[in-house]
Order: C-alpha cells, then structure tokens, then sequence
C-alpha cells in the first residue's frame, strides 16, 4: 500500500489537492490508514487522523438515511407515506411524494432550489414547496438535495429534536463517532480542513459548512453540514459491512441497499448510490456490483463492497482549489490502486 500512498502524495506535490486522509477496512478493522499533505494551501497545518473534513453530500448517508431508517424501523414512519401525512400544508403536486421516493431520489423534485438568496432559503420548507416538479414522483431519478432537506425536516418534525441532537444521541454516540457533528466547535477542534474561498470572507471557509443551502439553514441540514474524521467514518462503514446493530436493524440495512429504481435512470437504494452495472463509477472496477456508497462535493467519498467484504474512506478537500477541480478523474484511479492491492493479497 505504500504505493497508494505514493500516488496521494504525488497529487499533492503536484497541486491537485491540498491534503488527504485514506482509511481501507478489511477483516472487520482499519486495515490500512494515512494522510498526505496540508489542510490549506495557505498553511503547513498537516492532515493527521484528527482532522475534520466538510462532508458535504456525505451528510446524506450519514446522518439522515440512519435516522429515517430508524424512524421506519420503530414504526414512526414507513416508505410508502406520503409527505403530505406530515405535512399537511404541502401543496397537493407534492403532497403524494413518498418518503421512499424522497430516499431514492425519485421524489420528482428539482435538483437544487431555482432561487439562491439567504433570505429565500431561510424560508423553508415554503420554498421547496414553491419548486415544479420536474417529473411525475416515482418515475424518474434526478439526485435533489430538496428531498433530503425535506425528510430532515421530517426528523426533526416527528421527533422534536433538532436534526443535530437527534443523529448525535441516537447514531453517533452509539458507534462512538466522537468527532462526528455539526458545526463544529473551532476552539476545541482546531485541525480543520479548508474549503472554498469566499470573497465575502476574504479567505478560505474553515469549520463553517460550505454548501449555500446548509449554511443558511444554521449550518443543520439533511443534504450537507456534518463534518468528521477518516476514522470516525470507518467506524461507520464498518456498521454497514460487518452488520452492527447498536444503530440500524439487519432488516432495514438490507433494505437500503437494495435496488428500487430499475428502470428510472439510475440505481438507488435508501440514500445510496449503487454501483450496479456502472463501469464509469467513482469506486473504479475492483468494486463488486452489489457494492454502494456515495460521495461529497467538497471531495469525499465512502464506498462500501459487501461481497468482498472492504469499505474505502477517502476525503479530500479539493474545492479548496476551486470546483474546477479534478477529483471526478481522480476517484477512479485511487480506487483501482486500492482494489487491485488487495485483490492481489488475496491470491
């Protein structure tokens, strides 16, 4: 695996990212761990195995598909309820919506708001409310952070906590993720990773959520906003493989990870992304098919092979360079050179 490593540290020496940190999960433990490179450009704060990273979309298998699987499971809610159940102010285009559909990305809601300003997002879930379907619920896929900001909502609605305390004492706490929160405190939790420069700022965003939506929201939203560590995500991913149950029941796991959108344009679990048939997948080719994960604009990415039984952890913050970055070509390459070790250390 040094040669991983390797090929991490010479994308940094080249500029194609900041730093890195790198967790492979085998034989139910950390198999192998390391990190290259700084938090910022602008700063020789290295990359440890404490520093958080912005996780960006991560935040959508993370913290609200745990929290919506539990919320089904203890029968508050179930798949095929409609949203307009709970809300009843919905208007009634959207008030069919399932919360399966929302899951899957299926929900017929836009990829992202048609109206940008702080003061409009503040205004949710109005202003989902206002958006136009783009397509009959159920029928197509079109990834939308509006879905998984209403089923946050959601949560917080049928549990009356804030979606923050609720994901920390029900998910994070039982699996002992103790650097996994949101809107992390910056005088306890100094070795933060920097994102994109913000020329309101006048510098790089570090410890402030850096998606729009989010960050107007308080920083506490079920498309972005949670940040953590390379660890405490393997700890995470291994709940998954290994089938731990402190969290989520066997049930409900296999569940998410199974297909419910053959035939829409994509495949789709319960927040996952599958790899299926993909060949142009962020996961690379030493994937298994049944395999799923997701990733996170901010350059995260967790990708979990239930067959061959490993997980791979890798975050990044590449926006930091500007979001012209490379990471999409990059995703593949780190992948290969991972599977391919240990494909090979099986032989």
């Amino acid at each position: 695996m040094d040669k991983v490593k390797k090929l991490l540290q010479d994308w940094v020496d080249e500029g194609l990212l900041p730093g890195a940190a790198l967790r492979v999960i085998r034989d139910g433990r950390v198999w192998y761990a390391c990190e290259v490179g700084t938090t910022s450009i602008t700063k020789e704060q290295t990359v440890t195995p404490d520093t958080l990273f912005d996780l960006a979309s991560l935040t959508k298998v993370t913290a609200t598909l745990p929290a919506a699987l539990l919320l089904m499971q203890e029968a508050q809610m179930a798949p095929d309820d409609p949203i307009g159940r709970f809300f009843p102010d919905c208007p009634s285009d959207k008030g069919s919506i399932t919360i399966a559909q929302l899951l899957t990305h299926t929900s017929g809601l836009p990829a992202d708001l048609a109206q940008r300003r702080r003061d409009d997002i503040l205004s949710l879930p109005s202003l989902i409310y206002q958006q136009s379907l783009i397509h009959k619920p159920g029928t197509r896929v079109v990834y939308s952070d509006l879905g998984m900001i209403w089923l946050g909502l959601l949560i917080e609605k049928l549990t009356g906590e804030r979606l923050d305390a609720y994901v920390e004492r029900r998910i994070f706490r039982p699996l002992q993720m103790h650097h996994t929160f949101y809107r992390p405190n910056k005088n306890l939790f100094q070795n933060i990773s920097s994102t994109e420069f913000s020329s309101l700022l006048g510098g790089y965003i570090v410890g402030e959520v850096h998606d729009e939506k989010a960050c107007a929201m308080g920083g506490i939203a079920g498309h972005a906003g949670l940040f953590s560590t390379a660890d405490d995500l393997a700890k995470y991913a291994i709940s998954w493989l290994y089938d731990d149950q402190k969290v989520v029941s066997t049930a409900w796991k296999r569940r998410a990870i199974q297909c419910h959108t053959s035939g829409l344009g994509g495949s789709r679990g319960y927040g996952w992304d599958l790899r299926g048939a993909d060949t142009a997948s962020s996961c690379g080719q030493g994937f298994h098919p049944d395999s799923y994960g997701h990733t996170g604009f901010t350059g995260t990415s967790m990708w979990i092979d239930p067959v061959q039984e490993w997980a791979v952890i890798f975050l990044t913050n590449a926006v930091h360079l500007g979001r012209d970055h490379q990471l999409r070509r990059l995703r593949p390459i780190l992948h290969n050179a991972v599977t391919a070790h240990l494909q090979k250390s099986l032989t």
